[in-house]
């Protein structure tokens, strides 16, 4: 079915990006609750170094799970959703720097983190498109394979 082509393509991309800024994230770790922690959120301030091995580990979770929702499609709704939510709420952090005005580094680490606030902006739009199209052509696909077992 094409529609699987499509979302196995969309989770494959969605590995990459997870396992590479999760690796970057512990290969830097340091640097990484450093720059955490001169964002302008308080809380992201006080918990900077617990997100800096939650949100790595929470990526490699993904990385597994999109990894086997690809060799089991019924098993890719959770991941594709979790995916959605994270680079949602990556989005809004992305939209809250621009806004602040602020100069500051990006966290993500590796090549991703020599982008500009805009240009990641962008980035981050483009793969939530992805995931949302995923998750319409998985509800589809579920739709699809229902209503065929009802016949």
């Amino acid at each position: 079915m094409k529609s699987n082509r499509w979302k196995e393509s969309i989770a494959f991309l969605l590995i990459v990006l997870f396992a590479y800024t999760a690796t970057s994230k512990f290969l830097d770790h340091y640097r990484f609750v450093f720059q955490m922690r001169l964002a302008p959120f308080p809380l992201m301030k006080t918990f900077a170094p617990a997100l800096g091995w939650i949100m790595p580990v929470l990526e490699w979770i993904l990385v597994i799970g999109l990894g086997i929702g690809i060799n089991s499609p019924r098993h890719l709704f959770i991941p594709l959703w979790v995916s959605f939510f994270l680079i949602l709420l990556f989005e809004i952090y992305i939209s809250v720097m621009l806004l602040s005005g602020l100069r500051l580094p990006c966290t993500c680490g590796g090549v991703i983190s020599e982008m500009s606030w805009s240009v990641h902006l962008i980035f981050n739009a483009v793969f939530l498109v992805l995931t949302g199209v995923a998750l319409w052509l998985h509800k589809k696909d579920m739709q699809y394979s229902l209503s065929s077992e009802k016949k």
